[in-house]
């Protein structure tokens, strides 16, 4: 599965628009071009501006020919990757409009383990970059079932991170640093619980790569009492409320401890 930027179109849409911006904020607030002409009082005057004009614009577009990098060289991928993106059932586009991932670019069941596989990747329901968007977190759903991703933004590689039989996978905060994501699983008994995946261990199963967090009063809760609800990352660690406790997560551990 590949990443699909149309490298092109970006840096024509990009062009375009620099070149306006560089005219239009060179006139007064409220100014048009031909109040700008009539207050103008000579030839020579009106000669002289068009000069500077100009110049001003021919090197305006210089500089953005040189900011925007080319089709295929590094950096434009993550350039067509401004957030906020565009979730379609069957697409993910940046804030541009650019394409960046199909529905069909994933695999059509998720691997929860070496022997189960269920149909999860019906349509898009959420994605988040990572703070680096060398990553996107993506929660798809299917008839019955939601799933969610870790995609690789270079390669387009797309690794199974969390699993909810019956229910519905939505993204969660990533770690400051990028390297965890987190996915929020609602299941059919009305229970929330947290996935938390390392990016830097995928794996082709879900269950290799995933770590289901987990309070040590877990097992003593009802379904409707466990609501885990994630609050951020603080120093490395998750935070996330269960009941009237705060909670904190280390994922270098795998452990969690009351807050």
């Amino acid at each position: 599965m590949q990443l699909r930027v149309d490298g092109a179109a970006m840096k024509s849409w990009a062009d375009g628009r620099q070149q306006e911006g560089g005219l239009q904020q060179r006139r007064s607030p409220g100014e048009s071009w031909a109040a700008t002409r009539r207050n103008t009082p000579g030839p020579v005057l009106r000669l002289n501006v068009g000069i500077v004009v100009g110049l001003i614009v021919a090197s305006g577009c210089t500089q953005s020919e040189q900011d925007e990098p080319s089709p295929g060289a590094p950096g434009h991928e993550e350039a067509a990757m401004m957030a906020p993106l565009e979730i379609g059932d069957d697409h993910i586009r940046a804030s541009n409009g650019t394409k960046l991932l199909r529905i069909e670019d994933l695999p059509g069941d998720i691997q929860v383990d070496e022997q189960t596989a269920f149909g999860a990747a019906d349509r898009f329901r959420e994605a988040e970059a990572s703070p680096d968007e060398a990553w996107l977190a993506v929660t798809t759903s299917g008839a019955a079932h939601g799933a969610g991703w870790l995609v690789q933004t270079d390669s387009g590689q797309a690794s199974p991170a969390a699993f909810q039989y019956g229910g519905s996978v939505t993204v969660g905060p990533w770690s400051e640093d990028g390297r965890y994501a987190v996915f929020v699983q609602e299941g059919p008994a009305g229970d929330r619980t947290l996935t938390v995946v390392d990016r830097e261990s995928p794996s082709d199963s879900m269950d290799a790569s995933a770590y289901p967090v987990r309070a040590p009063v877990h097992d003593d809760l009802s379904p409707e009492q466990r609501q885990y609800d994630a609050t951020g990352w603080a120093e490395g660690k998750l935070l996330f409320r269960l009941g009237d406790k705060q909670w904190a997560f280390d994922p270098e551990a795998m452990a969690v401890m009351a807050k």
